[in-house]
């Protein structure tokens, strides 16, 4: 007979890692179940390792993450001060510069995503959030499914089905959908289905949450980036007040046209070479043309860009020699418009709950949000179960 899972939780990121960590802090002695599409956890937190030495890493969703918590709430407070007690983070200077289309350099940035306390993992984002979920795993109350694309939602007689593009079927009392890809229409192209698989499982008109939830969802556009993660050869470093362990350099609008790069993001090493993540946002066109005639050209292009603007900029002394490039797609990096209100997070009649950077919150959008979603949650599920 198959097992049946107290909780199922679809998606392996920074908000459901907090979901977990926290009910089973609480005391939930049931068994868990986490989905992930990906090859391990991290989500948005994820990091990429080279591919020749494993110790090389970069973060490449977002390298540190900042907590502002205007509204003091104590739940979240507790939670980074157990992180920095427990030697899993560590505080950062903010260290970023906005550039306007002159290339004048500045700190006065205006990006909500830059204020408040800064915080980066001691070793990185993905060792982060696969810390965060084992926090109170004492008793291994945690089953991993990874490679596992959940395309298919089947609530009946109060259990959930959840079934993979693999034919995998997971069973559990409670739901936990920590990404909206389920609820949101582009899963009918990511996922090839006909109909949304939430709506599919709970027929309209039958909970008036879950219509609002889905409603509301399918409000929400997002932000897609290509991104080219880089490593440099050995011994290359940025100049003067440059020489940061992570440096973030933010285009405007105008200068973001003029470049072509929308953020440059700089990891230093242990072996004194440099992690790179370029974001482009609006280059798809430009990246297409060259990768069709050649993968290599394509990455020339993108090389002599940055190190013209590195150069010019005195912000490096040589041009950077690279080690290792490759590409990475994100069809959902950010959410825009309206958040999804919080009173939405959890509908007790169908046994589901929602967590992630979508739900409206201090944060929305962010590192900052997913966590303090993954908080309120686990409150609300401790409360309800």
């Amino acid at each position: 007979m198959q097992n049946i899972y107290d909780v199922v939780v679809i998606g392996g990121g920074i908000s459901s890692s907090t979901f977990i960590a926290n009910i089973l802090k609480q005391g939930f002695k049931g068994k868990i179940a986490v989905v992930e599409a990906g090859r391990g956890l991290g989500g948005r937190c994820s990091t990429r390792y080279h591919h020749k030495d494993k110790k090389l890493a970069l973060n490449h969703g977002c390298p540190n993450f900042n907590i502002k918590n205007f509204q003091k709430d104590i739940c979240l407070e507790n939670f980074i001060e157990e992180l920095l007690d427990k030697n899993l983070i560590k505080s950062l200077d903010n260290s970023i510069f906005e550039i306007d289309e002159n290339y004048k350099f500045s700190r006065n940035y205006n990006n909500q995503f830059y204020f408040g306390d800064v915080y980066t993992s001691i070793t990185n984002m993905s060792k982060l959030v696969e810390n965060v979920i084992h926090l109170y795993n004492t008793k291994d109350q945690i089953d991993f499914y990874f490679e596992t694309l959940i395309n298919k939602l089947n609530f009946q007689s109060e259990l959930w089905n959840v079934l993979s593009n693999k034919n995998k079927k997971i069973i559990g009392k409670f739901l936990v959908c920590s990404s909206n890809l389920l609820l949101h229409k582009r899963s009918l192209e990511i996922l090839n289905v006909g109909e949304i698989p939430l709506r599919k499982a709970i027929i309209k008109k039958n909970n008036i949450k879950i219509d609002e939830i889905i409603k509301l969802c399918n409000n929400q556009e997002y932000i897609k980036r290509i991104n080219f993660l880089m490593f440099t050869k050995k011994n290359y470093y940025l100049e003067g007040i440059f020489n940061k362990d992570i440096i973030h350099f933010i285009f405007n609008q105008k200068a973001e046209k003029d470049i072509g790069f929308e953020r440059i993001i700089f990891q230093k090493q242990f072996d004194n070479s440099l992690g790179i993540v370029l974001h482009t946002r609006n280059m798809e066109s430009i990246i297409n043309k060259y990768e069709r005639e050649d993968r290599d050209i394509l990455y020339k292009y993108l090389l002599n860009k940055l190190n013209t603007f590195l150069i010019k900029n005195h912000i490096a002394s040589k041009n950077l020699l690279l080690d290792d490039i490759s590409r990475m797609n994100w069809r959902a990096s950010q959410p825009i418009g309206e958040g999804i209100p919080e009173r939405l997070q959890l509908c007790e009649e169908c046994n589901i709950g929602f967590c992630g950077d979508w739900i409206q919150l201090e944060g929305y959008g962010s590192v900052y949000g997913a966590i303090l979603s993954g908080l309120k949650l686990s409150n609300k599920f401790i409360e309800f179960y």
